[in-house]
């Protein structure tokens, strides 16, 4: 696994109201080599990283998977703490984190972003 944004702790309790933008992959055939996952801040010490997951306007709960680390920060925000996964790794991760769906590529509305400079995060 690969860890980013060791420098910003947050708190992650709130979930948002609904993402925006998801893509969905259907095939296994489609899932990316590399899969990049928001989290919470974790260090290469860590041996468990916990995965965000965000509750849907439908009441599931998702894990937001991105397909590259540009999509993850657009959709998240420069401030977002991420791991990189393998991406055959994705089904399992899902099912082991109680997400119900997985949701690729997903916006989180605006005011939900996360800043490299927000209050408390340096």
């Amino acid at each position: 696994m690969v860890y980013g944004d060791r420098h910003v702790m947050r708190e992650h309790e709130q979930a948002a109201p609904a993402v925006f933008r998801a893509e969905h992959i259907e095939s296994e055939e489609q899932v990316p080599e590399t899969v990049y996952l928001p989290s919470q801040r974790a260090t290469r010490q860590d041996e468990e990283v916990t995965l965000e997951l965000r509750d849907t306007a439908q009441g599931d709960r998702a894990l937001l998977a991105f397909t590259s680390l540009r999509e993850l920060v657009d959709g998240c925000g420069d401030g977002q703490a991420w791991v990189a996964v393998r991406g055959h790794q994705i089904d399992d991760l899902r099912a082991r984190s109680g997400a119900d769906v997985i949701l690729w590529d997903a916006a989180l509305p605006v005011d939900e972003l996360r800043t490299r400079y927000q209050e408390g995060a340096r």
